[in-house]
């Protein structure tokens, strides 16, 4: 029993630093974002204001969801969408999306914050060191009882030697040098869902970097 209890108390205060983990994350958006609104401000681009704010009132209004760590679906994608609005804005000039994730999928009920730090990660590790526009694609499909969600980007990719760094990092809890966000995902989805393995990477110099989770497909 003291073994059990031992246990319950080491997962939830694991759950706690990566509640504390992701509240690192979002002050550096925030500044971020209000300073791209200034910008646009002071360059008298009115509806670009009013598109920027409302996407930024949606991501943090989903980002807290009353202290619930599942959603929707399809909270989770209009999440995602206000943050690949606003950094749309800001990297206009380098940054295409897509996101491809069938409607009938939306009621399934997933642990918040799966995929917005996924693509986050894709922006800073892939496109923004690729030369010209990049594309960051995002797809979900149902497969048996289970939820296959993926982010795709065409940024610089890994090498075999640093692919192989990042995997083992992440499973060793060193993955942060690699981006919170990555990290975050992996170890919160071996957390709240009681899996060994989080997320799943490929990446080469190529074709750039697409990394996987599969998570229960649960409505409730």
């Amino acid at each position: 029993g003291l073994i059990d209890e031992n246990r319950r108390e080491q997962e939830n205060l694991k759950k706690s630093e990566l509640r504390a983990l992701q509240a690192q994350i979002n002050p550096h958006f925030l500044y971020n974002t209000l300073d791209a609104i200034v910008w646009l401000a002071e360059a008298g681009q009115s509806r670009e204001v009013i598109h920027i704010t409302r996407a930024l009132s949606d991501f943090f209004r989903i980002s807290l969801s009353q202290g619930k760590d599942f959603i929707p679906l399809s909270e989770e994608i209009k999440h995602l969408t206000g943050y690949l609005t606003i950094q749309k804005i800001r990297y206009r000039d380098i940054l295409d999306y897509e996101i491809d994730i069938p409607e009938e999928l939306g009621g399934a009920r997933v642990l918040k914050l799966l995929l917005q730090p996924l693509v986050e990660n894709a922006i800073y590790h892939g496109i923004k060191h690729r030369r010209g526009r990049g594309m960051i694609r995002v797809s979900g499909r149902a497969e048996g009882a289970w939820l296959v969600l993926a982010v795709e980007d065409n940024g610089a990719g890994m090498s075999p030697e640093r692919l192989a760094q990042v995997r083992a990092g992440l499973d060793a809890g060193a993955g942060v040098s690699s981006g919170y966000g990555l990290y975050n995902v992996n170890k919160r989805i071996q957390l709240y869902y009681n899996q060994p393995q989080g997320v799943w990477i490929e990446s080469d110099e190529q074709t750039g970097t697409r990394v996987t989770l599969k998570v229960p497909a649960r409505s409730e």
